[in-house]
C-alpha cells in the first residue's frame, strides 16, 4: 500500500536547529512520485518548509501516532498555491468526502466570524 493510499499520515518537519515535528495530514496521490495535502500559509509547517523542504511522510492514526509496521518515506515538499491548491483540494474532497465537507463548513463559519482562512495554499511532496 502506497503512502497516499492512506487514511492518516504523520507529517515530519525540522526546525532550524534540528528538531523534528510531526502533524498528522490528509494525503493524496496527484501522480507520478507526487503526494499533496492542503494547510494554511502562515501554519508552522509551511514557516519550517521555507527553510527546509525535506519531509518524512508515514502512516499514522488521527493524532499522528505511527501506525505499527509502516515505514516512513522521504521526499522534498514545494509549497503551492492557485490551480496547483485547487487541484490537490478537488482531489482531498474526492478522496475524503464527508469529513471535507465538514471541515470545510467548520472553517467556513470561523471565516464569518473573522478567522483566518484554516487552508489557503498545498504543499506538493516529491518522494524519493
Amino acid at each position: 500500500m502506497s503512502i497516499a493510499d492512506q487514511r492518516y499520515v504523520r507529517l515530519t518537519t525540522w526546525t532550524t536547529d534540528g528538531h523534528p515535528r510531526h502533524v498528522p495530514v490528509w494525503v493524496v496521490e496527484l501522480g507520478g512520485s507526487r503526494v499533496g495535502f492542503t494547510t494554511g500559509s502562515g501554519s508552522w509547517k509551511v514557516r519550517r518548509l521555507c527553510h527546509d523542504p525535506a519531509v518524512e511522510l508515514q502512516a499514522s492514526n488521527i493524532g499522528g501516532t505511527v501506525t505499527e509496521g509502516s515505514t516512513a518515506v522521504s521526499g522534498t515538499a514545494e509549497v503551492v498555491d492557485g490551480d496547483a491548491y485547487r487541484e490537490v483540494r478537488t482531489a482531498i474532497r474526492r478522496k475524503y468526502g464527508i469529513q471535507y465537507v465538514v471541515i470545510s463548513l467548520a472553517g467556513a463559519l470561523g471565516r464569518l466570524l473573522g478567522r483566518k482562512p484554516a487552508e489557503d495554499c498545498a504543499v506538493i511532496v516529491t518522494l524519493d
